[in-house]
């Protein structure tokens, strides 16, 4: 990070921010504000001059990993060797804005930068951006707001998304996704579909064509997110077992996936708390699962180790609400129609078994699931009957891709559709591209589910408020 002597250096002029006009968040961003300056020490410095240079940030920015007072930023650079990231406030001011901190950074052979802005107020949106070193140059200017403080319990707004196949671009849920006021965002997994990519290189081809989307570069600036991974990142219905984690492919895979996006390094399993409202633990649910256990009593879907972080996580959040990202649904569907349950939590359930027990045995309430996977916007119980059906999967409208059995759905079909869809279990379902957006509302104890379809003028297919446990 730049001293506040470098900035004055590069010809900014600063003044203490305390003089300033207080700072606004974004709309609907919820009724409890702080001043931000106490934490973030921002200071007053003219704006610079610089230019959007597609030459030299050809994709988009995004922001990752948001805690109460960090976040990881990314972009990609061609034709610099270095690049400066600068975050900063508005200030109500075309000229001026409270920069909370300065960082230069050499740009990788690969052309992926990723810092780490620390320093930040909690609850707080900050604008950031990358630039050539004499700030002449600029990326795209994105925006993220921080993890509320750990004693705040407020309403949170975030979008989700899954399964973006390139054979369905432009992405347009994303754009619309991009346009709602949300705090933040999730992907369930498939960001990018690399089929066919064997090792590094091609890997980075392929995430580069696929962040060229307009829906990714609508939403990826709008706001910060958490991501996970599926199969696709890798290769379609990929066995990690059988291909060996040291093989080309795999390496490759996970090493562009990590370069790609705002993402920690380490296991992609963790957890980002907002305050006492909710709980973000993100899962894990290609690289550790073994085909070869599968059925026996050492079954391995994830391993021992994130099973029992879960576990001991979900026990002890002071969260009203435990999101649980999983990238495919932890729901038992119907065995006689539904294909594919070895590739969900269904095909294994002696951990299943043991994860639903535990939260049973140690009654945590308000444990909620969003998944992707299926190419289907659901909402929908984890069991059809008994105690479990207190618990809601949110399987989120997919950003490009069909699943067949959703003919079911159409006008004319409906002999069929119980068979899929039984009323018993899903309130919801549709296999229309769609976007999805859930409200967290500790105070009412209600999460609002809502789908927004847009070949229908984005608007609402879906509206539901639901409360943990009701109807069960």
């Amino acid at each position: 990070m730049a001293t506040r002597r470098e900035v004055l250096v590069a010809g900014a002029s600063l003044v203490a921010v305390q003089a300033c006009p207080p700072v606004t968040n974004t709309p609907d961003a919820g009724p409890r504000t702080l001043d931000p300056q106490p934490f973030d020490h921002a200071m007053r410095v003219m704006a610079p001059a610089s230019t959007l240079s597609e030459a030299s940030f050809p994709q988009t920015v995004s922001a990752g990993a948001m805690a109460k007072d960090a976040a990881l930023l990314w972009t990609r650079v061609e034709g610099l060797t270095k690049v400066k990231l600068r975050v900063w406030r508005d200030v109500g001011s075309e000229t001026e804005v409270a920069l909370v901190s300065e960082t230069t950074a050499d740009v990788p052979d690969h052309g992926n930068v990723k810092l780490r802005a620390t320093g930040l107020a909690p609850a707080t949106w900050y604008s950031y951006a990358f630039f050539s070193e004499d700030l002449s140059k600029r990326s795209q200017i994105g925006r993220v707001r921080t993890a509320f403080p750990d004693d705040w319990k407020e309403p949170l707004t975030v979008g989700a998304t899954s399964c973006a196949s390139y054979k369905y671009r432009p992405f347009k849920p994303l754009e619309t996704l991009a346009k709602q006021p949300i705090d933040l965002w999730l992907h369930l997994g498939d960001v990018s579909y690399n089929d066919g990519a064997t090792d590094l290189a091609t890997y980075r081809v392929k995430w580069r064509e696929q962040l060229m989307d307009p829906g990714y570069r609508a939403l990826m600036p709008s706001a910060g997110a958490y991501f996970t991974w599926d199969d696709h990142e890798f290769a379609n219905n990929i066995d990690v077992e059988r291909e060996g984690l040291g093989s080309g492919l795999v390496v490759g895979a996970m090493t562009s996936f990590k370069e790609t996006l705002p993402v920690e390094a380490g296991d992609v399993w963790r957890s980002y708390r907002w305050g006492l409202t909710a709980e973000f633990f993100v899962l894990d649910l290609r690289t550790e699962r073994k085909g070869s256990t599968r059925t026996t009593p050492q079954e391995q879907f994830v391993s021992p180790a994130q099973l029992a972080w879960l576990e001991a996580g979900l026990e002890k959040s002071p969260c009203h609400f435990k999101v649980v990202l999983t990238s495919v649904p932890i729901a038992n569907f119907p065995e006689a129609s539904w294909p594919s349950r070895n590739d969900r939590w269904q095909g294994w359930q002696l951990q299943r078994e043991q994860l639903l027990s535990f939260i049973d045995t140690k009654g945590i309430d308000n444990v909620w699931y969003l998944s992707g996977d299926i190419h289907v916007g659901t909402i929908h119980r984890v069991e059809a009957m008994g105690a479990r059906r207190k618990f809601f999967e949110v399987c989120v409208g997919p950003a490009g891709n069909v699943n067949p059995i959703t003919i079911v759905l159409e006008p004319g079909n409906e002999a069929n559709r119980g068979d899929f869809f039984p009323a018993a279990q899903f309130l919801y379902a549709s296999g229309a591209f769609q976007a999805t957006t859930l409200t967290f509302d500790p105070n009412a104890n209600t999460v609002r589910v809502v789908f927004l379809d847009p070949k229908q003028g984005d608007a609402k297919t879906c509206d539901q408020t639901l409360t943990f446990g009701q109807g069960a």
